[in-house]
């Protein structure tokens, strides 16, 4: 591989430090919001010593790394021209682990190793992924061992693609191309065939299992040393049940999130030898909460993390509490958070971001008590430039609350605004949060309300929420919730009618079908990004690493083999009704939402003489990666959005 220069790195950085001021409501730039950060995922080595970061160099996300005394002395370790790192770890003080996607969309996931301080770094794969005739070849970090800096424990589904097994890999191994395995791969849980995740203690060892047929799970579980697993619980995956989120550290209690005899997940102490419930850690009266902040330095809990309007930490130990409150007082309105940290815990890196700011990172040395700055994670972007991003809250035609995010553009009244609702993916267990999202700057920067609504279905408000969205209400009920936060913000006089548009991908791009099928007279337009289009195709073409959630989906969906369900679903089948022009985006390299789905819909409209525009990308799966094709894509919604709204 050919690498780039240190001086023509040392150049490209140079030219991100500049910050273009822009006047009030200026337009940005595309470019600007959608090219990869300047830096990401800044990570300490465990001795404090070195710090690596994702930078962008011709657009594409590599790895550098730098002496945490002198940021000025760095070296580029990787120089990729076609891919991005997706993410990468400190396996010692002095080799990384990064993975990367070489399939150009098909989530095939490879594991590779560098080293730093090599005259000429070299790259060597651990583990390789493809996508092959049985179905994707994948792989997945479970333990990155921190207390075992030569190791790494993975997951990985070459031997039966519908389960993974785990594997113990050594950090300075290599894959063998030709004989599809690497020599230090130690099988150290085979899958039978039904086991969705593993647990490991913080040894390493394996612990405990979640398995599911069809719709029952069980949690398995083995005691230190143990060969043979027992089971602690079987439960309907849909009912009430626990989830193990973790070993305390005398590898014995456990940590899991329950919703039993309860709506939503709370964190509670767990005893696998009596396999009940202990002291509860941790609840919230609206949200479901399940996550855990654990110092390996101190052998203990810290606090615990959710998401309600807003992203949220509460710290139970009193010095770590001291310390956030102090960088609360610092950073005045942010969001603070901890993203990184030496095994020692006496030097951090913290980011301070919010809903328009992508943030800065900052440098906290813990012995001499001093806080500096590192880096801007897109210096280019000027806050003051941007919008705020609010929740908002209503009751829906059956009373259901329903939660959200309304964003207005910058120095508007907020007063009868051409609106773009953007239902999220998913779309089940998933939902849309408080945060910097660069689609949604962009779109109010053009001068859209942009909003988002957690409709029935999504995740984090509670079992009876999500379930509320089960069972044949595609297109139903829960496209009525994206109806309503219409007309809720029409009432408001936050929206004009007669100026509105709905836009989505995965997900949203059904709801946006859905919308344009079965609402027509409420949009002037829609944008299907990778979207279903026929509900039937969708259980017809699913990823054969996901068969075994087949089951779940058809109870979550509806039943596939009711013809009658699925055409009243599937807007493909109602494409008569639309009555404004759509912009359809697909990568043909999608394997969740297949080709044929836009192919389809792209017949139909023709067919009826309908308004379209048309996107597609050859290499390119579910939604686009690369930096030049998101940018050409954003290019043409602004242009369609121009044109029609």
């Amino acid at each position: 591989m050919r690498m780039l220069t240190k001086s023509l790195i040392t150049l490209i950085l140079l030219m991100g430090v500049w910050t273009q001021v822009y006047a009030a409501n200026k337009q940005i730039p595309v470019k600007d919001f959608f090219k990869n950060p300047g830096y990401s995922q800044l990570q300490l080595s465990p001795d404090g010593k070195y710090l690596a970061a994702l930078i962008d160099v011709l657009d594409r996300r590599n790895l550098m790394v730098m002496e945490t005394a002198d940021l000025s002395k760095f070296e580029v370790l990787t120089g990729f021209k076609k891919q991005d790192i997706a993410s990468f770890f400190w396996a010692n003080n002095k080799r990384l682990v990064f993975t990367m996607d070489t399939s150009n969309g098909m989530e095939a996931l490879s594991i590779f190793t560098v080293e730093r301080g090599e005259k000429k770094p070299k790259i060597v794969k651990l583990l390789g992924a493809e996508p092959t005739t049985r179905g994707v070849v994948t792989a997945s970090i479970v333990s990155t061992l921190p207390d075992d800096p030569e190791h790494i424990i993975v997951s990985y589904n070459r031997r039966y693609i519908k389960a993974p097994d785990l594997y113990k890999v050594a950090v300075d191994s290599k894959w063998n191309g030709r004989k599809k395995r690497n020599h230090s791969m130690k099988l150290i849980a085979e899958n039978p065939g039904n086991v969705e995740g593993w647990i490991v203690d913080h040894d390493g060892d394996v612990r405990g299992a979640i398995s599911v047929d069809e719709l029952t799970g069980k949690f398995l579980y083995k005691d230190k040393g143990a060969k043979e697993f027992k089971t602690l619980a079987t439960y309907n995956i849909f009912d009430e049940h626990i989830i193990p989120l973790g070993f305390a550290f005398d590898n014995q209690k456990m940590y899991v999130g329950s919703n039993i005899g309860r709506d939503r997940f709370a964190i509670f102490e767990y005893d696998p030898q009596s396999a009940k419930l202990g002291k509860m850690i941790f609840e919230h009266d609206e949200v479901d909460v399940t996550g855990l902040m654990m110092s390996r330095h101190k052998k203990k809990i810290i606090g615990v993390a959710y998401n309600a309007d807003y992203p949220e930490r509460v710290y139970f130990d009193a010095k770590e509490k001291q310390f956030n409150d102090s960088l609360v007082k610092i950073f005045k309105g942010k969001k603070v958070n901890i993203v990184s940290q030496t095994d020692d815990e006496k030097i951090k890196v913290i980011i301070a971001h919010d809903d328009n700011d992508p943030g800065s990172y900052f440098l906290y040395d813990g012995v001499k008590n001093k806080l500096s700055f590192l880096a801007k994670v897109m210096d280019w972007i000027d806050p003051n430039q941007l919008s705020k991003m609010k929740p908002f809250r209503f009751k829906s035609r059956d009373g259901l609350t329903m939660r959200g995010y309304l964003t207005v553009p910058k120095g508007s009244d907020g007063k009868n605004l051409p609106l773009i609702i953007n239902p999220h993916g998913g779309p089940f267990g998933v939902r849309d949060s408080w945060g910097y999202n660069p689609e949604v700057q962009f779109l109010a920067n053009r001068g859209y309300a942009v909003a988002q609504v957690n409709f029935r279905g999504s995740g984090g408000y509670g079992r009876e929420f999500e379930q509320a969205g089960y069972g044949g209400k595609w297109g139903a009920e829960m496209q009525h919730d994206i109806t309503d936060t219409v007309k809720y913000l029409v009432d408001q006089g936050i929206a004009n009618p007669d100026r509105v548009c709905i836009y989505g991908a995965s997900y949203g791009g059904y709801a946006t079908m859905a919308g344009l099928t079965f609402t027509p007279e409420l949009y002037k337009c829609g944008i299907n990004n990778v979207g279903v289009t026929d509900v039937g195709l969708l259980f017809d073409t699913l990823p054969k690493h996901w068969e075994n959630g087949r089951k779940a989906l058809e109870h979550r969906v509806g039943d596939p083999k009711d013809a009658k369900l699925m055409e009243r679903m599937s807007p493909l089948a109602h494409v008569k009704n639309i009555k404004a022009p759509v912009f359809i985006i697909h990568g043909r390299r999608d394997i969740r939402v297949k080709m044929k789905h836009a192919d389809l819909l792209k017949a139909e409209l023709d067919e009826l003489g309908k308004p379209y525009e048309w996107l597609v990308k050859n290499k390119e799966g579910h939604g686009f990666r690369k930096v030049e094709n998101k940018v050409e894509m954003y290019e043409k919604v602004e242009k369609f959005l121009k044109q029609h709204l």
